[in-house]
């Protein structure tokens, strides 16, 4: 189970001190604490093994501002992933790397990133794609991640999943390639892998190919260890209610000792969690701090 931290806290410790991994929900769609600001957005600090590293970013500089407020040091990053190219996880890097300076750490993405991406609903059409320049000049390339790859001592970044199999793409994310605009796969998911002994945590974006799907990979990529936490969105926004419980009974049948969810969930889809994993699951919110 995890333990909300209230305590104040030296974010530049080593998070040994307090356990394995600690989790910052630094931008979340729903913010219920004073002096935070919340958004279409995710964006979570993660301290796991004396490193720090940041997954996602939001739409624009309101991590750095909620971080500030919440006495987050973010100088002295080990890396920032993205997990996949949509403006509300890359929008706030710009923001984050001028801010950095010369310290900004390496920048980990998924190949296609860059990708031009759309909404489409009928006639509406919506870029939801990463701003141009991401990145300041002298802030380097970002660095592809193909294969399952090491970070540091028991942290993994592992790449897109095959997807789910038990509910289809949603039909309005788009991606343009070589011109040609398609269904959005999501070739570019990453996702987080944290080990601990013989369990493992594993932390998503908005898990796009499907949570289960991706908590099952990861599984089989570190077979025998008991799945201790899963965290990240999970997006149930807008899944049909058949799918929600689906879903729910599939990462309930994977054992979760705790499951922290947040942004694309929605209310729908944390009920539906709820309902098969009891006081397993809660909303990772803006501003709460929590190890594991």
């Amino acid at each position: 189970m995890h333990r909300v931290l209230s305590l104040p806290v030296d974010s530049r410790a080593n998070p040994a001190h307090y356990g394995l991994m600690i989790i910052t929900s630094l931008v979340d769609d729903y913010c219920p604490r004073r002096g935070l600001k919340g958004q279409h957005g995710f964006s979570l600090l993660i301290e796991a093994g004396g490193r720090r590293y940041l997954f996602d970013a939001g739409q624009d500089g309101l991590l750095a501002s909620n971080a500030e407020a919440l006495g987050l040091d973010l100088s002295g990053l080990d890396g920032v992933i993205l997990s996949h190219g949509h403006y509300d996880h890359g929008g706030g890097l710009f923001s984050l790397y001028e801010r950095l300076g010369k310290a900004a750490p390496p920048l980990y993405v998924g190949r296609g990133y860059d990708d031009p991406r759309r909404s489409r609903d009928g006639v509406a059409v919506r870029d939801i794609g990463l701003p141009e320049p991401l990145l300041p000049e002298s802030a380097g390339p970002p660095r592809h991640v193909d294969e399952l790859k090491e970070l540091s001592g028991g942290l993994f970044i592992l790449p897109a999943v095959s997807p789910s199999t038990v509910r289809p793409p949603a039909a309005r994310f788009r991606r343009i390639a070589e011109g040609e605009e398609s269904l959005d796969d999501f070739r570019d998911e990453l996702s987080l892998v944290v080990l601990e002994g013989g369990t493992i945590s594993v932390v998503t974006g908005c898990a796009h190919r499907g949570v289960e799907a991706i908590v099952d990979a990861a599984l089989s990529a570190f077979p025998g260890r008991a799945l201790k936490a899963v965290a990240g969105g999970f997006h149930l926004a807008e899944a049909p209610r058949e799918t929600l419980g689906v879903v729910a009974r599939s990462l309930a049948q994977l054992r979760p000792a705790t499951l922290l969810c947040g942004h694309c969930t929605g209310p729908r889809g944390f009920a539906a969690l709820a309902a098969e994993l009891g006081d397993k699951a809660a909303w990772l919110s803006c501003g709460l701090r929590t190890e594991l």
